[in-house]
């Protein structure tokens, strides 16, 4: 069997290493935004109608707000604008997961690889791995980031809700 004819008999994983990880480490990332996603956004939604409420009415203690905790918001989104609100922005939200993970596992293998190396007795040493990590985690947010805009842009709705301004 000739070297061509042999990497083709080979499972994807295999020839394709690097893509693999991409694929499966975006794949894990995508399904992992969508459980932990409303919680996001009820998150964003408590820390939004505080500044609204600040901004509104100063900083008057005792005001009421509409929402109160994190399962009472997620009930009060359900309530008013619909189940699938709480999955509102969930799109980039997705992008940037698959876009952070992909490019950071692909990153980090790279560097320890072929950057950093491995030491004579084939370890990797930890500052190693530290700084492998950090590297890869800030090449892959460098990517990342404009998704996090629209993620947030996309969340702030709930903002213009509460400050009776239409929505966009």
């Amino acid at each position: 069997m000739s070297p061509a004819e042999e990497d083709k008999s080979l499972p994807l994983p295999e020839r394709w290493p690097r893509a693999s990880k991409f694929a499966l480490s975006a794949c894990a990332a995508a399904v992992a935004e969508l459980v932990t996603f409303p919680l996001d956004l009820t998150k964003t939604r408590l820390q939004v109608q505080g500044e609204a409420a600040v901004h509104r009415n100063g900083a008057a203690a005792g005001q009421a707000v509409p929402y109160r905790g994190m399962l009472r918001t997620a009930a009060g989104i359900v309530q008013e604008e619909g189940l699938r609100k709480l999955w509102q922005g969930a799109t980039p939200a997705i992008y940037r997961h698959i876009v952070y993970s992909g490019v950071r596992m692909v990153a980090y293998e790279h560097l320890r690889d072929s950057v950093l190396g491995r030491s004579e007795d084939e370890s990797f040493p930890f500052w190693k791995a530290v700084v492998g990590g950090m590297s890869a985690g800030a090449i892959g947010q460098f990517f990342a980031s404009p998704t996090d805009l629209v993620k947030v842009q996309m969340q702030m709705e709930g903002k213009r809700k509460l400050e009776g301004k239409p929505l966009r």
